[in-house]
C-alpha cells in the first residue's frame, strides 16, 4: 500500500513541477560580431540557466580528426519518405505541432536588422519583395519587427533581436506523448529500428 501512495505522490508531485511554466529568453546581435545567447528561466526566475551564448568563429578543422564516411543521402532520403507516407503520421504530427504552437505565449519580440548585398541594385531589388512582407509582419503582428536595406557596403546583415517565450511544460509534454504513443508513430519508430538493423549487418 505505502509504495502505490509513494508513487501517486511522486506523480502528484512531478505534475506540479510540469505546471510552472518556463521561459526561454533569446538575444541576438551582429552589430559588431555575430552573438547569440539563449537562457531558460524556470521556478518564477529562482532558477536560471544559460542554455547557449556563442558568437559565429572560424574553427579550423583538426587535422588529426578522421573523416567521417559518407553518407547515401538518397537512400536516407527514400527511407524519410517512406517513413512519412506511414498512414495517419502526418495527421498525427500536425495535431502535434498546433498543440505545441498553442502551448508556446510569446511575451516579447522585437528586431531591428539592417541588410546589405554589397550591391545597391541587387539590395533594392531585394527590398522590392521584402517590403510588403515586412508591412504585413507589422500590421498583423503586435510586436516591432523591422528589416531595413543599408547599402554602406560595411556588413551583409547588421541589427538585433531579443524574444522572450513562455510555454507550460505539462502542455508540451502532453502533446509530444500523445504523438510518441500514437500508433502512426509506433508504426514509423518501428520502420527506422529495422532500417538501423539492417545497415549495421
Amino acid at each position: 500500500m505505502w509504495f502505490i501512495v509513494v508513487l501517486v505522490g511522486l506523480a502528484a508531485l512531478i505534475t506540479l513541477f510540469l505546471c510552472i511554466p518556463v521561459e526561454l529568453v533569446f538575444r541576438a546581435n551582429t552589430e559588431v560580431r555575430p552573438k547569440f545567447s539563449l537562457r531558460l528561466i524556470w521556478f518564477f526566475g529562482l532558477f536560471k540557466s544559460e542554455l547557449g551564448q556563442f558568437s559565429k568563429k572560424s574553427q579550423k578543422k583538426p587535422a588529426d580528426k578522421l573523416e567521417k564516411p559518407a553518407r547515401n543521402w538518397l537512400q536516407e532520403i527514400g527511407v524519410t519518405w517512406e517513413i512519412l507516407q506511414t498512414k495517419g503520421l502526418l495527421k498525427q504530427l500536425r495535431r502535434c505541432a498546433v498543440r505545441t504552437i498553442r502551448s508556446i505565449h510569446v511575451r516579447e519580440l522585437a528586431a531591428n536588422f539592417k541588410v546589405d548585398l554589397e550591391n545597391p541594385a541587387d539590395t533594392g531589388l531585394l527590398f522590392a519583395f521584402i517590403a510588403p512582407l515586412n508591412l504585413a509582419i507589422n500590421y498583423f503582428l503586435p510586436y516591432p519587427i523591422n528589416v531595413e536595406p543599408s547599402f554602406s557596403g560595411e556588413s551583409f546583415l547588421t541589427g538585433h533581436a531579443n524574444a522572450i517565450i513562455r510555454l507550460m511544460p505539462i502542455q508540451l509534454a502532453a502533446s509530444l506523448g500523445g504523438l510518441a504513443f500514437s500508433l502512426p508513430a509506433l508504426q514509423a519508430a518501428k520502420k527506422l529500428v529495422l532500417y538501423r538493423w539492417k545497415r549495421k549487418r
